[in-house]
């Protein structure tokens, strides 16, 4: 679960892009989900409300996972009194999504989601451009370029040489239909790992929170 602590800050930038709708609140009670199933349309979100009068810190997260491989949505740890949002929610379809506390055991509820239009879900390409050997070599650097299909961020990419990392730019934002062309930084091992031969070629993988990853590969010369 790396991402849910920072998770309702990248919700924030898509949220100011795309208009989402609020949907019906999930409320606790002592460690129990007061009224689930809760409802909300496809393309809404709902918000976790952990009342004044509750007994401590609690959570709503998916019991299923999306493409990312992190749950389907989830909201922050919150004390009594605080509310937060389920982030990830905006991109369910219809359907019945079984949720629980990370905290207490048998606690548990249901989202269901009716009616509406998801919010389009995550989405970059990726592709290496051409570039010279040489001058990687000399700068200790290799160009990416970051295709945003949808507005996107929190994107991480791995730079690799076969199986071996060799270096990696994390946390980038990308506006819908831009590309962002990104100089990764060789670690000092991927440094000497290019050092031989007439081409190296690459492969770079990319994660972002809500989307499926992607990957791309390049031959440098």
């Amino acid at each position: 679960m790396k991402y849910i602590a920072g998770i309702i800050a990248a919700a924030a930038v898509i949220f100011g892009v795309v208009a989402v709708a609020q949907a019906e609140d999930i409320v606790s009670s002592g460690n129990s989900f007061v009224g689930s199933p809760f409802e909300q349309a496809a393309g809404e979100i709902s918000n976790y409300v952990n009342p004044a009068d509750g007994n401590g810190f609690h959570n709503v997260v998916a019991e299923d996972d999306g493409p990312d491989g992190e749950p389907l949505f989830a909201s922050d740890l919150i004390n009594v009194g605080q509310t937060s949002p389920l982030a990830g929610a905006q991109y369910l379809g219809p359907g019945t999504y079984h949720f629980l506390c990370t905290v207490h055991p048998g606690m548990e509820g249901d989202l269901l989601v009716t009616g509406g239009t998801p919010v389009a879900r995550p989405k970059v390409k990726l592709s290496v451009p051409s570039q010279k050997l040489k001058k990687a070599r000399k700068t200790g650097k290799i160009k990416v370029d970051v295709k945003a299909v949808t507005q996107a961020s929190g994107v991480d990419l791995e730079l690799k040489k076969g199986n071996a990392l060799i270096g990696t730019a994390l946390d980038l934002s990308v506006d819908k239909g831009k590309t962002r062309t990104v100089s990764i930084a060789l670690t000092p091992p991927g440094v000497k790992a290019i050092k031989k031969g007439n081409k190296v070629t690459v492969t770079v993988d990319g994660t972002l929170p809500f989307g499926k990853p992607t990957a791309a590969k390049g031959t440098l010369r």
